[in-house]
């Protein structure tokens, strides 16, 4: 959960950053937020 939640983090920050610079920061902090979120999602569920 908390690796997930990082990565959700950093990814939403560098979303943030490619909004306001470069393209790879946008692409990047997509696909950390993708992948963050899924970890989060998998956590929760487990638990169930």
């Amino acid at each position: 959960m908390v690796i997930g939640g990082l990565f959700l983090l950093y990814g939403v920050i560098l979303i943030v950053a490619g909004v306001l610079g470069e393209a790879v920061n946008l692409w990047t902090g997509l696909a950390m937020a993708v992948f963050g979120g899924a970890f989060v999602i998998w956590a929760r569920v487990k638990r169930i």
